[in-house]
C-alpha cells in the first residue's frame, strides 16, 4: 500500500514538472497573443531616433518596442533633430531606423524635383536617392501626415491663394523657412507670391496653437494631424497650387542592418507599417500633447491594442 502511494506520488511531482516546464517555455517565446516573435533573433542591433517632436518621438518608440518585443535587439535613442539630422545619421551610420515623411524626404534629397500629391510618385523620386546613402526605404504606410496652412476659424477665405495682399503675419518651425515646399514656396512668385507683414520662428507642436489662439501670428505651417486645429476651431487652408506633397510614413532602414536580418526584418516593418493609420497619428498626438502622457506609454499601450506585442 505504502509503495502505490509513494508511485502516484512520484507520477504526480513528474506531472507538475513537465506542467511548469510547458509554462516556461511559452514564456519565452513570447507566450499568447502573437505579438512577439520568440527568441532573440541574430543580427546587430537596431538603433532607433525620433525627430524632437511628439509624432516622431512616439513612431519611434511604436517601432522601437515592437521590434524588440519581436526579438530583435533595439536602442531607442534620444530625439534629436528634424529631418537633415535624422538623414545625416542614416548617412553617417549613427542611426540605423528612421521613420519619416516621404514628401519631406524628396524636398531634402531632390528639391528641385516637381511636388506630388501621389506617393507612388514621390517614391519613385526618393528610393534611389536614398539608396545613395546607403539606405532603403521600405513600403509605405496608408498613415498620412501633411502640410498645412493653418489660419484661425474667422479668417474669409478658404483657399492659400486667399492670404494674398492681407498682410498676415506667418509662424512656423526653423525648417521651414529653409525649405521650397514651405515658406519659400509660399512666397515664391512663381508660386503663391504672398508677402507676409512679419515672421515668427516657433517651435514646431502645440507652440503653433498657442500662438494662433493668442493672434501673435495669422498663419502657420502646421501638421494636418494636430489635435489643436479641430479643438480650437481652426481652418486648414485648401493648397490650391500643390504646393504640399504626399506625406505618407515610412521606414528608412540602413542598407547594412536590413541585410543582416533578411526578409523577416522587411517582413516584420511592412506588418506594422501597413497596420498604422492616420487617426492612429491623431491619437497618438491628442494622448501627448493634450493629455501629456508620456510616448514610451502611449506606444505601449497602442501595440498591445492590436495585438502586436
Amino acid at each position: 500500500m505504502k509503495r502505490t502511494t509513494l508511485t502516484k506520488l512520484l507520477a504526480l511531482l513528474a506531472a507538475v514538472a513537465l506542467l511548469l516546464t510547458a509554462c516556461g517555455d511559452d514564456k519565452d517565446d513570447g507566450g499568447a497573443g502573437g505579438g512577439s516573435g520568440g527568441s532573440e533573433k541574430s543580427g546587430p542591433t537596431i538603433r532607433i531616433r525620433g525627430q524632437e517632436f511628439s509624432e516622431s518621438v512616439t513612431l519611434a518608440q511604436v517601432y522601437g518596442q515592437y521590434l524588440e518585443a519581436k526579438g530583435y535587439k533595439v536602442d531607442i535613442l534620444t530625439p534629436a533633430g528634424f529631418r537633415t539630422e535624422a538623414l545625416d545619421a542614416l548617412k553617417n551610420s549613427d542611426v540605423d531606423l528612421v521613420i519619416d515623411y516621404i514628401g519631406g524626404d524628396q524636398a531634402a534629397l531632390a528639391p528641385d524635383t516637381p511636388p506630388s500629391t501621389d506617393p507612388d510618385e514621390v517614391m519613385k523620386v526618393i528610393t534611389p536617392e536614398l539608396e545613395k546613402i546607403g539606405t532603403t526605404i521600405l513600403p509605405f504606410s496608408p498613415a498620412v501626415d501633411g502640410d498645412a496652412l493653418v489660419v484661425r476659424g474667422d479668417f474669409d477665405g478658404k483657399k492659400i491663394s486667399d492670404l494674398k495682399g492681407k498682410d498676415a503675419v506667418f509662424g512656423a518651425a526653423s525648417e521651414c523657412y529653409e525649405r521650397p515646399q514651405c515658406y519659400i514656396g509660399l512666397t515664391d512668385p512663381a508660386r503663391y507670391g504672398i508677402t507676409f507683414k512679419s515672421t515668427k520662428t516657433i517651435e514646431n507642436g502645440p507652440l503653433l496653437g498657442e500662438a494662433l489662439k493668442a493672434k501673435e501670428v495669422d498663419a502657420v505651417i502646421w501638421n494636418t494631424t494636430a489635435p489643436e486645429i479641430a479643438r480650437n476651431k481652426f481652418k486648414v487652408l485648401e493648397d490650391d497650387k500643390g504646393l504640399f506633397p504626399a506625406q505618407n510614413i515610412a521606414p528608412i532602414i540602413r542598407t547594412k542592418v536590413l541585410d543582416a536580418y533578411g526578409e523577416d526584418l522587411r517582413n516584420d516593418l511592412d506588418r506594422l507599417t501597413q497596420t498604422i493609420t492616420t487617426a492612429d497619428l491623431m491619437a497618438w498626438n491628442t494622448a501627448t500633447d493634450i493629455d501629456k502622457k508620456e510616448s514610451d506609454q502611449v506606444a505601449k499601450d497602442w501595440l498591445k491594442s492590436k495585438n502586436l506585442i
